[in-house]
């Protein structure tokens, strides 16, 4: 029997994880070239793992300072 949900990739490509995550491509090639982001390299093409962007993005999360 098959499942009806929709498979979600793991691996996303450069473009699909710079959408993602709301930066240019430009942007995420240097966050890949400092080691900020890791990426997976499959033959000629770069990857991105979600659980990676997710932790990135947990990472880099800013809390605001209340002003009384």
């Amino acid at each position: 029997m098959r499942s009806t949900s929709a498979i979600q990739p793991q691996l996303l490509s450069e473009h699909d994880a710079a959408k993602w995550l709301g930066i240019c491509q430009r942007t995420l090639w240097g966050l890949r070239a400092t080691g900020e982001i890791p990426h997976v390299r499959l033959g000629r093409a770069i990857r991105y793992d979600v659980a990676d962007l997710l932790q990135f993005v947990a990472q880099n999360k800013k809390r605001g300072v209340d002003h009384e």
